[in-house]
């Protein structure tokens, strides 16, 4: 149960803290994407990333299926999000790069749309995080 918890509460206060600074730095935040996230030549850190994110989600699952806490499938799944994200940021990185620099190139919707979405799905976390576990 504390595993879920930690984890709820971790995500949604950092999706939560980044939402106002996404939204604030705009252009700068895109260009934090395009040049250090998502550069031209795939990063060697994405590797390191991907396979901590695959051992989170090992992780998860382990603790899903030997606890049984109410409501636990729902960071399972979300946590679990990982390998898809994984699988296309690193075996389909130039395809990836390409959708998102497209989407980059809207400038201000783009960023108030993505922290947009960073509050929305961090205060869902962080709700489930306080008051489900």
């Amino acid at each position: 149960m504390l595993y879920f918890q930690f984890l709820a509460l971790v995500f949604g206060t950092i999706m939560i803290t980044m939402a106002p600074f996404v939204a604030l730095k705009g252009d700068r935040w895109i260009d934090l994407l395009r040049e250090v996230i998502y550069p031209e030549k795939r990063p060697v850190w994405l590797w390191v990333a991907g396979a901590a994110s695959i051992f989170l989600v090992l992780i998860t699952w382990y603790a899903e299926i030997t606890t049984s806490v109410p409501l636990s499938w729902i960071m399972t799944l979300y946590v679990s999000l990982a390998i898809p994200k994984f699988y296309l940021v690193i075996f389909r990185y130039d395809q990836t790069r390409n959708i998102l620099v497209s989407l980059m190139d809207r400038g201000r919707v783009f960023s108030l749309g993505l922290a947009g979405s960073l509050y929305c799905m961090g205060f869902l976390i962080l709700c489930l995080g306080i008051f489900a576990f």
